[in-house]
């Protein structure tokens, strides 16, 4: 009976493991999905317009039932950095702990504190009446501009790092293998999808990477830029509108691989 327990109890919790995740799959592919969406209508002269995980937080808030759509919001992805978390600790799909396990999971973990910080964004957005879009980060002027540039620097060079990485990772196959799609239906078009997501996604990191050096080795110019400054460097960039417009098909094929993931995803252990 004792064994019994155990065993029911371990189907309880990979049960909850299994709904926390797909809750965060959906939260984290509706945020993609509203910015690519955003971005290709303004590439395409459609009505819309650059925008990053902030304006489109700002843009759910707008909405109907705003508020409610928010506190969703950022509950799931509390969910998805949680998720994050558990498989980081507790590797429950049996990643091991290797060299190549342990920077699997310290990524996986990295990526939970990211999303906190965008769930907790989301929540302070039920307070604010108003949105200064043009907000720059001069609350950090008290660190001296010398400091400010070196952090600015190093930032840069970790986001040019992980932009490597996401490429390789993909390239190679282990970023999506990682999600273990394995012969499940339509696994292909979702890996597909995926791969066509995280390379633009490696590409705007790469762009914003490229702000973070310019900004610490050049002009001192230490406002914070994300994905929407990103977009909009791509508009004036040589190929312009087109580029603008591939690189955000690849956020909504990145969104849409994660609404999918809730659906098709297999979250038994891996062999």
């Amino acid at each position: 009976m004792y064994l019994w327990e155990i065993f029911v109890d371990s189907q309880h919790l990979k049960k909850s493991y299994r709904i926390t995740a797909i809750i965060g799959f959906i939260s984290k592919g509706i945020i993609y999905l509203v910015i690519g969406i955003f971005s290709l209508l303004a590439a395409l002269n459609m009505g819309g317009e650059s925008v990053g995980t902030n304006q489109a937080l700002i843009f759910l808030k707008r909405q109907i039932f705003g508020q409610t759509l928010l506190v969703l919001m950022g509950a799931g992805l509390l969910c998805y950095s949680y998720w994050m978390f558990v498989q980081a600790f507790k590797d429950p799909e049996n990643m091991g702990s290797d060299r190549k396990a342990f920077l699997q999971r310290f990524g996986v973990f990295s990526t939970g504190l990211v999303y906190i910080f965008v769930a907790f964004l989301a929540f302070y957005h039920l307070f604010t009446y108003s949105i200064d879009d043009d907000k720059t980060s001069q609350y950090l002027d008290f660190l001296g501009p010398h400091l400010l540039s070196i952090i600015f620097i190093i930032v840069g060079i970790v986001l040019g790092i992980q932009a490597v990485i996401l490429i390789l990772g993909v390239f190679r196959g282990r970023l999506l293998d990682q999600f273990n799609l394995e012969g499940r239906r339509n696994s292909q078009l979702i890996r597909r999808l995926g791969q066509f997501g995280f390379y633009s996604r490696a590409f705007i990191v790469a762009i914003i990477a490229y702000f973070f050096l310019r900004a610490g080795i050049y002009t001192g110019n230490h406002e914070i830029k994300g994905i929407q400054d990103a977009f909009s460097f791509l508009e004036q960039s040589f190929l312009g509108r087109a580029l603008m417009a591939f690189t955000a098909a690849g956020f909504i094929a990145y969104g849409a691989f994660y609404v999918l993931l809730s659906r098709f995803r297999n979250f038994e252990e891996k062999e």
